[in-house]
């Protein structure tokens, strides 16, 4: 995956078959990650094949648009449509913390059970930016609130293409938030270090 990021021409795609799950999932760049049922994709193959003489382009648009709006959530897989951030940027400890909304299918992606009726669960979910690093963190840092009180963390460990999407996406929420590139809101705090606590007012 980081060599098709790197170099699409040399890997042209890299895909995930899930035969338990009847799921393939192909790498899109920026676009992250998009995933179909098999039924839907050998439907759409067989769609974009009936018609003979076409060069290899016409075939893909013929099959892209048979797939149009069958793409669905899957765990380990998360899309660019997922992603999408709320609030300020903040910082702890070096790392810019984005704060991520959770308006897509979380269970289906991290594996959790929070989107039903039979409980009040809720998650938060954060996209982490190594300043000195310059890079996004490994993993997301997500927090699974219990209704009854208890914090939990669930895992979910980022892959390449999934990273360098975040970076876009962090890089365009970071101009439009503060003016500035990631990279250059990223040197300033740095520069300015870690601002001395307020004194209380007597």
């Amino acid at each position: 995956m980081a060599a098709h990021v790197e170099n699409p021409g040399k890997v042209t795609n890299v895909f995930d078959l899930d035969f338990d799950k009847q799921e393939v999932s192909v790498v899109d760049i920026g676009r992250s990650w998009k995933t179909y049922s098999v039924k839907d994709l050998s439907s759409a193959v067989y769609s974009a094949c009936r018609k003979s003489g076409l060069g290899p382009f016409q075939y893909e648009a013929r099959l892209e648009n048979s797939l149009t709006g069958k793409a669905r959530p899957s765990a380990g897989h998360l899309s660019a449509r997922d992603i999408s951030f709320a609030e300020e940027i903040t910082e702890i400890d070096g790392l810019l913390d984005f704060y991520m909304e959770t308006n897509f299918d979380v269970d289906a992606v991290f594996g959790t059970h929070v989107c039903t009726g039979e409980n009040d669960d809720t998650l938060n979910v954060y996209a982490n930016y190594d300043m000195v690093a310059g890079q996004v963190c490994d993993e997301l840092e997500i927090d699974l609130h219990r209704a009854d009180g208890r914090e939990e963390s669930v895992e979910y460990r980022l892959n390449a293409v999934e990273k360098a999407t975040l970076l876009r996406k962090m890089d365009a929420y970071c101009q439009a938030q503060t003016g500035q590139t990631l990279v250059d809101y990223s040197a300033q705090r740095m520069a300015e270090g870690i601002a001395p606590p307020a004194q209380p007012t007597m």
